[in-house]
């Protein structure tokens, strides 16, 4: 009874668990992912700030950027990866008719969520802002948690959670508690 568990081996022996794949397949595609992000911030930009397509020094800037430094987006993916599992959690495999793998299955279906997630929280100028900042506008690499925790609030805000790093995804119903606030 006393047996220690290492945790290592204990993942490994569910290694066909359906978390356990959904998080390899969102893990492979990140850096994808991570540069289609910035491309449709880059267009949200576009309509929200700068609708006549005026070509200025930031504007330029933001043109010019090649994807170099989106390791500021792992924080922000991940929260995003969590709030995906925690919607649909279900962890069985299921039977797939059409000759994919599971892990070809996930990353489709997950890549086209994250597409549309990022739309929707784009169509947010804070959250435009916060990743322009954490992407393109980072030149000297500096330090930019609070910009990333910002981001990662609006996040938690937009799928009314919260996630948690040490507890995982706590469900937060926001509405009850501006209502809660306001008696």
């Amino acid at each position: 009874m006393d047996k220690v568990i290492n945790q290592t081996s204990f993942l490994q022996s569910f290694d066909k668990d359906k978390n356990i794949l959904l998080k390899t397949a969102q893990d492979q595609i990140f850096t994808d992912l991570a540069q289609r992000l910035v491309s449709i911030t880059i267009q949200k930009y576009s309509i929200h700030f700068n609708p006549l397509g005026l070509v200025d020094d930031t504007y330029q800037q933001i043109l010019d950027y090649q994807f170099e430094n989106i390791e500021e987006l792992e924080g922000i993916y991940e929260n995003l990866c969590v709030a995906y599992r925690y919607k649909y959690g279900d962890n069985q495999l299921e039977i797939i008719w059409d000759g994919k793998s599971h892990e070809e299955k996930y990353k489709e279906e997950w890549g086209e969520t994250f597409d549309r997630w990022a739309h929707d929280l784009t169509e947010n100028p804070s959250v435009i802002k916060g990743i322009l900042q954490l992407t393109i506008f980072n030149e000297s690499k500096r330090n930019l948690t609070f910009v990333r925790n910002a981001v990662k609030g609006l996040i938690n805000e937009y799928f009314e959670i919260k996630i948690l790093k040490r507890n995982g995804v706590k469900r937060v119903i926001l509405k009850e508690k501006m209502l809660r606030k306001a008696s």
